[in-house]
């Protein structure tokens, strides 16, 4: 790589853009080489095969609805792996991950197959939010264990979850070292597009010690300069900000409806028990006549 000159990479927390560099053929090494970072104490291996289940990336979207675009693949040892990416808590980020990952576990079993012959399945969830801010580290796994003795019953079940605020927040406290920390490096490649010092590093990381890496940053940078791909991830991007701006005002709607009935409510109550209308009124932050007109309307 040449010596650093302000890059307009794309973000990576697209997933349009997560997947075509990390999830097309002839980018298996760059999968690998996180895929390791990221399970290096979860699975007793170093992965050094894997097989894309799904290498194919949408050409337009169709319709108006915002599709699924995750990463599915198959490791050399049969262990199933889902990764997806959630830039916005929809609270709901634990049961979907869940139901990917019973979806991944049962699909592997055939006719004559014995329950002991399945693969561990293994979801890898990378959020753009806080999801669990009791915790600490920014990268939390979760199986299944008995609840008294905290052991493991099986490690067939693993929900990952990756939380990049908490990344950012490491990273800016000086409390992560990427020089050291091969987890850190890759993670830290998504809010890279927005420090150039951080790019700086990385850059520097990846030409001293770490070749995939290198690649991926070379293959990042092409690919933010590719007019073919930026017109897709553009649109992706698009599609993306518009739904979290639906999202966002529907609640909003919510909202304020919810607001607007607790007010009724409260003023039906304080006539009830004989509370002056004046007094009512004050309460409410209405004039008498909003009051009279809500009282007319909800009889």
């Amino acid at each position: 790589m040449s010596v650093y000159v302000k890059k307009n990479l794309v973000n990576l927390r697209v997933d349009y853009a997560f997947k075509r560099l990390f999830g097309v053929e002839g980018n298996e090494d760059i999968l690998i080489g996180f895929l390791n970072a990221v399970l290096q104490s979860s699975i007793n291996e170093e992965i050094t095969s894997l097989h894309l289940d799904d290498p194919h990336l949408p050409r337009e979207q169709k319709d108006d609805k915002l599709s699924i675009l995750d990463l599915r693949a198959t490791l050399n040892s049969g262990i199933k792996i889902n990764i997806e990416i959630q830039v916005r808590d929809k609270k709901d980020m634990i049961e979907r991950s869940l139901f990917y990952w019973s979806g991944m576990y049962y699909s592997q079993m055939t006719q004559g197959m014995k329950y002991t012959e399945l693969r561990p399945s293994i979801c890898i969830n990378i959020v753009d939010f806080i999801l669990f801010p009791e915790e600490k580290e920014f990268h939390n796994v979760n199986t299944v264990m008995n609840k008294k003795s905290k052991r493991i019953i099986t490690e067939n079940m693993q929900l990952h979850f990756l939380e990049i605020p908490k990344v950012i927040q490491e990273w800016q406290g000086e409390r992560m070292d990427p020089w050291e920390d091969s987890l850190a490096r890759w993670l830290l490649l998504f809010p890279a597009h927005e420090d150039e010092r951080l790019t700086t590093i990385l850059e520097a990381i990846a030409m001293e010690k770490d070749p995939v890496l290198k690649k991926a940053m070379e293959d990042w940078e092409r690919l933010s300069s590719d007019k073919n791909f930026l017109r897709l991830y553009w649109a992706r991007e698009k599609e993306i900000k518009d739904r979290i701006s639906e999202i966002e005002t529907a609640e909003e709607k919510a909202a304020k409806e919810a607001a607007k009935e607790a007010k009724i409510q409260l003023i039906k109550n304080m006539i009830k028990v004989g509370v002056p209308l004046e007094k009512v009124a004050e309460a409410a932050e209405l004039s008498v006549e909003e009051v009279n007109e809500i009282l007319r309307n909800k009889k």
